[in-house]
This record gives structure tokens, C-alpha cells and sequence, in this order.
């Protein structure tokens, strides 16, 4: 049972190496952006966070079921 914990901790130790690899051996490494609202290619495309548009129907009097849905 000890055996394939140490085992399990090594290989999620090496996966998160894995995943943070950018981040540490990359001159000015980080995670991309996922977030609709600060990624830029997204925006380019149009592609808006759905949080902001219900904010927009409700400020243009969308009230409940927002802009025209039922």
C-alpha cells in the first residue's frame, strides 16, 4: 500500500512539473488566459462572456427572461 502512494505522489509531482513547465523554465511564462473577458483573441472574435451581455439586457430594460428570451 506504501509502495503505490510514494508511486502516485512521484507521478503527480512530475505532472504538475509537467503542467507548470512554462511557468518555471520560460523567460516570462505563464498559464494563457481562458477568462472570456481579458483574452484577446476572444474578443477579437467576438466572443463576449455571457455575465456582460445579461448586464447589458438588464441595464436596457431586458428585465426577467432577458433580451427577448422567454
Amino acid at each position: 500500500m506504501l509502495k503505490v502512494l510514494i508511486i502516485s505522489f512521484i507521478l503527480l509531482g512530475i505532472a504538475f512539473l509537467g503542467l507548470a513547465f512554462r511557468i518555471f523554465f520560460v523567460r516570462e511564462g505563464r498559464f494563457p488566459q481562458t477568462s472570456i473577458g481579458k483574452n484577446k483573441q476572444m474578443r477579437e472574435l467576438g466572443i463576449t462572456c455571457v455575465k456582460h451581455d445579461e448586464l447589458k439586457c438588464y441595464k436596457n430594460g431586458g428585465g426577467v427572461g432577458g433580451c427577448g428570451c422567454a
